[in-house]
């Protein structure tokens, strides 16, 4: 006998591990059923595994996924089916029509709040919201908030212009350069005769517009362009750049023919456009795109890459627009050197650069890219908001014939002598002559149509209304809607707003809806109904911001706007446009910006 199977244990306990061979037929039973039970434990063990991983599986994706989740900040109104998706408010965002600043404001009324959040996808931070005037005040003017991240991440290519900067010393290097471009000699000297010179080009070219147009309705947002384009360029370059957008499109204008204008299907006049000099067509195209990758919903960082890098066309526009700045750069260093006065913005941007160094005892930074990019980011802004506020303003005018109609009788009752000589207004007597309704004019449209959000982020934690807010928490301040454009509807706003303690009420006047464009809410009158003044602090309006970081342009924006208006209304009745060309809806860039700007004018 021996055994069948060894193993030491046999030699100690033969017993137990030694056992007759068995007969032919136990074998062969014993062989054909041994496949059989090893099959049936490997399929047990494989159906035990794969219980095992699907539960294994099922409890790392659900750790995963509640990993992914929004993570609200306590106490602050948010949407709570957002909070059980991973994408949570994006994919509502995404498809709302109106963008951020629009969504923003429907999330405030529909939480009824004044604070609620946005929960913006997997592993982002909630964006805060905020609507209360009083508030939204103290975040433009607490150290507790900065420039946010959110603003500096979409707009790459304006590069180490200030706006793309927190407060640091580079930040502050940087607006004092400008410092000296807002002083009153210089804009009343040379920044407004220019835009006075402008509107003059511009009234010529929509009378020749007219008539090859026979009266039709055309678009006005490329000749506001170029006013503003021609403005800026005069306040940087002054008479070191003698071209003009708008005498080339006079030019252009006089020497077509009606055969040569074209109409849309909305019975509008479309005019062809003249050339521009090369400069002003890089810094037109250049800016268009750069502002519109602040609304693209494709990566910013791969657009901007794209933009800059992807087409030859584009990397020769950037290459030509710094050797541009450059050579008037140099220019100011020449006339530093000669000891010559600042003839331009540029030769004054250089001049405080050489003194700051000087004082700082460091070289000066007028070959860097920082320099080059200020006057970029400034000609590029300019340019952008300010035609956006023409815009606005000409479509509110013909919206409202009452208001335009006053307009004109205020203006021709204060500039008598232009009324009397049956001639145009000068710079000067627009400039120096207090029209209150004028004001009132620009500050309401300013109120319904400039800026409609405004980020910050915390740089340590804060509190508002009431909640704490985690340092590196993005605050969007909404500058349109609930408080400022529309009235708050909802319980909780009526009965905060009725604490007099916390917020401060702004009498107002004119009509208590606050979606209609009524000057008369800036105005004071007399018991006669005589207008008095124009008093600024009567309603809510923040187009320019508050604070450290407020708009450093709006002496020269208020400028361009006052001097446009009153000539506009002097010289054109503005009426109306089919309906389909006088929407309202806009886009949100640098600025927002009406869809649509057509104008149906007749001369006065």
């Amino acid at each position: 006998m021996r055994p069948r199977f060894f193993c030491p244990q046999a030699l100690s306990h033969p017993a137990r591990f030694y056992a007759p061979t068995p007969s032919h037929e136990t074998y062969t039973e014993y062989t054909q059923a041994m496949p059989y039970f090893d099959i049936l434990g490997i399929v047990g063990n494989f159906q035990l595994l794969t219980v095992y991983f699907a539960f294994g599986s099922f409890v790392v994706l659900y750790g995963l996924h509640r990993w992914l989740l929004p993570k609200p900040l306590p106490d602050i109104p948010y949407n709570e089916d957002s909070a059980k998706s991973i994408f949570g408010d994006w994919l509502n965002l995404r498809n709302d029509p109106g963008g951020l600043a629009k969504w923003s404001s429907k999330q405030l009324e529909k939480h009824g709040s004044p604070i609620c959040q946005a929960l913006m996808g997997p592993l982002s931070k909630p964006v805060v919201l905020v609507g209360d005037l009083r508030e939204v005040r103290e975040v433009m003017t607490r150290s507790d908030y900065d420039r946010s991240a959110y603003i500096i991440d979409r707009f790459p290519l304006l590069g180490e212009f200030h706006l793309n900067m927190m407060t640091d010393n580079d930040w502050r290097t940087s607006r004092n350069w400008l410092k000296d471009l807002l002083d009153k000699p210089h804009m009343h000297n040379v920044v407004g005769p220019s835009v006075h010179t402008s509107m003059v080009r511009i009234i010529d070219l929509w009378e020749h517009k007219a008539r090859l147009g026979n009266g039709r309705c055309f678009s006005m947002v490329d000749d506001l362009k170029y006013l503003a384009l021609d403005t800026i360029m005069i306040f940087h370059f002054g008479d070191d750049f003698a071209d003009s957008a708008l005498a080339r499109q006079v030019e252009f204008i006089k020497g077509l023919k009606k055969t040569e204008v074209k109409f849309g299907a909305h019975g509008e006049a479309i005019f062809p456009q003249a050339k521009l000099h090369s400069f002003q067509e890089a810094l037109t195209y250049l800016g268009d795109r750069v502002t519109a990758i602040y609304a693209t919903k494709w990566p910013v960082a791969l657009v901007s890459w794209w933009l800059r890098w992807g087409t030859s066309h584009c990397r020769k526009l950037f290459s030509y627009k710094d050797s541009f700045i450059r050579r008037h750069i140099d220019i100011g260093v020449k006339r530093s050197i000669h000891d010559e006065e600042a003839k331009t913005g540029i030769d004054s941007m250089v001049f405080r650069e050489q003194k700051a160094a000087m004082k700082a005892g460091r070289p000066t930074v007028l070959g860097k890219s920082i320099f080059v990019d200020e006057a970029w980011g400034n000609l590029v802004a300019g340019q952008h908001t300010t035609s956006a506020a023409l815009v606005w303003i000409l479509k509110l005018l013909a919206d409202y014939p009452g208001v335009q109609e006053t307009l004109l009788s205020e203006l021709q009752s204060a500039l008598t002598e232009a009324v009397q000589e049956n001639r145009l207004p000068t710079c000067a007597e627009i400039i120096n002559t207090k029209i209150p309704y004028l004001d009132a004019v620009l500050e309401e449209m300013l109120r319904l149509r400039a800026g409609m959000i405004v980020p910050r982020d915390t740089v340590r934690d804060t509190e508002l209304l009431g909640h704490h807010i985690p340092k590196g928490t993005v605050v969007l301040m909404i500058l349109q809607g609930p408080d400022f454009s529309k009235a708050p509807s909802t319980k909780y706003w009526r009965e905060l707003k009725t604490d007099a303690t916390r917020v401060k009420q702004y009498p107002g006047n004119g009509n208590e809806d606050l979606e209609v464009f009524d000057p008369e809410r800036w105005l004071v009158r007399g018991e006669k109904g005589e207008i008095i003044e124009f008093d600024g602090s009567t309603n809510a309006q923040l187009a320019f911001g508050l604070g450290i970081r407020a708009c450093w342009g709006r002496r020269l924006a208020m400028l361009e706007t006052r001097i446009m208006t009153a000539m506009m209304v002097w010289k054109f009745n503005f009426g109306q446009v089919p309906e389909a060309l006088a929407s309202h809806a806009a886009t949100y860039d640098i600025s927002y910006r009406a869809k649509q700007g057509f104008v149906n004018i007749e001369s006065r």
